[in-house]
C-alpha cells in the first residue's frame, strides 16, 4: 500500500493495535506455527512466558502488532514479575513505519513502560538497556509532541546498540528506531544515491546483524523497507530470497520479498509470493475473527493489492480482475474516509480494469458515488481511457474535466496530512486520458504532449509499493513517439520504462514493435525474447495504443 499502507503498508488513521479492539489483546492466543525460529532469552522462570515473548517478538517483526500485543499480554499473565513481557507490550503500541502513535495507546504504552522500569531491578543488563530507551519513548502528557520522544528514543538505542555490539535483536530494534524518524523518506531524492542525514545508520546496521545472522526475519524485513527506494534495491534480493518460505505463518513476511522482486521485474515471483500471503492472512484472520484493525484493514487488502499489482505487469489478465473484484470488496467507504492511506488501495481496481477489461466492461462499472473523491477520479479515469478507445472523445473530455474538478473542488486535508499526492495523481488522471483521446485523433504531436506531461508528473511521485501510478508513463510516451516515426526517442523512453519497471512486458513488445519498424531484426528478436520471458497473459492484450 503499502501502503504507508500503501505507502505501501499500513493505515495512518483509527487503526492500531490498542483502538483496533481492546478486548482482543486480552483474549488467549495460541502458540502459532511457522513463524520462524528468531528467540531472545529473558529474566523469567516461566518457560512458556518466554515462549510466548518469543511469539510477540517474531510478531512485531512481522508487523502484526496487535498479535503481538496479545502475546505479550498472555506472557504478562503466566509471569506477572516479567519486565520485558510489559517491554514488549510498550514497544508494540509505538509507532512504526506504517502507522503513527495513535492516541488511545498512549495512555497504555506508558503504563506498561512504567510496569517494566518497576520491574527492572533483578534482570539482565541488556534487558535493562532495553527497557531504559523505551522509557523516553513515551509521555504520561497525551499532548506531548511526538518527535522529540521518537528522536530520544532512537538515540537511546544507539547507545545500547553500542554498548551490546553483538546483540542482533537490540541492532534491529536500533535501526528499527531510527527509521521511525522518517518512515518511508531514507534517501536523497530524485536519484536514491545516498541516504538522507538522519537514515545513515539504518543500512550499516541491518548489514551487520544479516552478516552474523543471514536469516534474521527482523532484519531481512527493515533491510528491503529500507533500500527498496534507493537506486540499488537488488542488494536486498539475496535476502528476500533467503526470508521466502522461511516464515510461512506470517502473512505479511509472505509477501515481503516481493518489494524486491517487483522493484527488480520478478513479477511472476511477486505474484506467486503475495497469492501465498493473501492465503495465510485470510486463515488467520478466520482462525481469530480478528477485529476490523490495522491488519484486515491495512496489511491484508495490501498483499491483495500486490497480486493484482503483479499480475498487471506480467500479463495475467483473468488474475488482475479477480484481484480487482475481490480487492474492491475489502475497504469500505467508512474506512477510506477516515484512513487516507487506504484509498489509493480501493482506488487500485479501476486501474486494472483501465489496462484489462473492454471499454464496453468499464462503462458498465457501476460510479462509486462521491463518499471518497480519489476512487471516483479513477473510476473517472477508467471511463475516460474507454470513452477514448471507443472513439467518443467528448465524453473522454468530460471525465477528464470532472477529474479536474474534483481537484479543484474535494478536501484533501486528510490525504495531504498522509502525505499521499492526490492531486498530482488526478493531474496525471486526466493528463493520460488526453494523451488517449489525442491518439485516437491521430494527433500524434497532441498525445506526445500529453504523455510527456504526465511521465514528468509521474517522475515526481513519492516512492510507494505498489506505485501510486500503475504503469511506467515513459511506454506510452515511447509508443507516441513511434507512432509520430521518431523511432530514436521513442527507443529512449521504452528504455527509460524498462529502467523504471525493469522486465516489463508491456515496454518490451514496444520495443519489438519499434525494432520491427526500423527493420531491425536482431533488436526485434531480442525484444520478443525478453518479452516471451515475462509476459504469461493473452498477447492480444499489446498493441501500441494500449502501451
Amino acid at each position: 500500500m503499502m501502503l504507508r499502507l500503501a505507502q505501501t503498508e499500513v493505515p495512518r488513521a483509527e487503526m492500531s493495535a490498542a483502538s483496533s479492539a481492546p478486548a482482543f489483546a486480552d483474549t488467549e492466543p495460541p502458540l502459532w506455527d511457522g513463524l520462524g525460529s528468531i528467540t531472545y532469552k529473558i529474566t523469567t522462570k516461566n518457560e512458556k512466558a518466554q515462549a510466548y515473548f518469543n511469539q510477540g517478538l517474531r510478531l512485531a517483526y512481522a508487523f502484526n502488532h496487535g498479535e503481538a500485543q496479545r502475546a505479550f499480554r498472555k506472557a504478562q499473565k503466566l509471569d506477572p514479575d516479567c519486565a520485558m513481557c510489559f517491554w514488549g507490550e510498550a514497544l508494540v503500541l509505538g509507532p512504526n513505519i506504517n502507522l503513527p502513535m495513535q492516541e488511545d495507546a498512549i495512555a497504555p504504552a506508558y503504563a506498561a513502560t512504567q510496569k517494566a522500569r518497576a520491574l527492572a531491578g533483578k534482570v539482565t543488563s541488556r534487558e535493562q538497556a532495553l527497557i531504559s530507551a523505551l522509557a523516553v519513548r513515551y509521555s504520561n502528557d497525551a499532548k506531548a509532541e511526538r518527535a522529540p520522544l521518537d528522536k530520544a528514543y532512537a538515540a537511546e538505542m544507539a547507545k545500547a546498540a553500542a554498548r551490546f555490539p553483538s546483540d542482533n535483536e537490540i541492532a534491529t530494534l536500533y535501526a528499527e528506531a531510527v527509521m521511525d524518524l522518517s518512515p518511508w523518506d531514507y534517501w536523497k531524492k530524485p536519484a536514491g544515491r545516498e541516504p538522507n542525514p538522519q537514515s545513515v545508520p539504518i543500512v550499516p546496521t541491518l548489514e551487520r546483524v544479516l552478516a552474523r545472522n543471514p536469516n534474521h526475519a527482523g532484519a531481512i524485513h527493515l533491510y528491503i523497507h529500507a533500500v527498496e527506494a534507493s537506486d540499488r534495491p537488488k542488494r536486498a534480493e539475496p535476502y528476500a530470497d533467503r526470508l521466502r518460505n522461511s516464515v510461512p505463518g506470517a502473512g505479511h513476511l509472505v509477501h515481503m520479498p516481493s518489494h524486491i522482486y517487483y522493484r527488480v521485474g520478478r513479477y511472476l515471483d511477486a505474484l506467486q509470493d503475495n497469492k501465498a500471503a493473501v492465503t495465510v492472512d485470510e486463515k488467520y484472520l478466520a482462525d481469530t475473527n480478528a477485529p476490523p484493525g490495522v491488519y484486515r484493514m491495512g496489511y491484508y487488502p495490501h498483499n491483495v493489492h500486490f497480486v493484482m499489482a503483479s499480475a498487471q505487469m506480467a500479463g495475467d489478465g483473468n488474475t488482475v480482475i479477480a484481484a480487482a473484484e475481490k480487492l474492491g470488496t475489502l475497504i469500505p467507504d467508512e474506512a477510506a474516509r477516515g484512513i487516507a492511506l487506504v484509498q489509493p488501495v480501493k482506488a487500485a481496481p479501476y486501474f486494472a480494469h483501465a489496462q484489462f477489461s473492454s471499454p464496453e466492461a468499464i462503462l458498465a462499472l457501476p460510479d462509486p458515488g462521491d463518499a471518497v473523491p480519489y476512487v471516483k477520479a479513477i473510476w473517472l479515469y477508467a471511463r475516460g481511457v474507454a470513452l477514448a478507445a471507443q472513439g467518443k472523445f467528448e465524453g473522454a473530455t468530460a471525465a477528464a474535466d470532472a477529474i479536474e474538478k474534483l481537484e479543484r473542488e474535494s478536501d484533501f486535508k486528510l490525504l495531504k496530512e498522509s502525505n499521499i499526492p492526490v492531486q498530482e495523481v488526478f493531474r496525471i488522471a486526466r493528463t493520460v486520458v488526453m494523451g488517449r483521446v489525442a491518439q485516437g485523433k491521430g494527433d500524434k504531436s497532441g498525445a506526445v504532449v500529453q504523455f510527456e506531461q504526465a511521465a514528468n508528473l509521474q517522475d515526481a511521485l513519492p516512492y510507494t509499493e505498489p506505485p501510486y501510478w500503475y504503469y511506467p508513463i515513459r511506454q506510452s510516451l515511447a509508443a507516441a513517439l513511434l507512432q509520430a516515426g521518431r523511432y530514436a526517442e521513442a527507443k529512449q523512453q521504452f528504455e527509460l520504462a524498462l529502467r523504471r519497471a525493469p522486465a516489463n512486458g508491456w515496454s518490451y513488445y514496444g520495443l519489438a514493435e519499434l525494432h520491427k519498424a526500423r527493420g531491425d531484426a536482431a533488436g526485434m528478436r531480442k525484444a520478443q525474447a525478453n518479452l516471451a520471458k515475462t509476459w504469461i497473459g493473452d498477447r492480444k492484450l499489446l498493441q501500441i495504443s494500449n502501451l
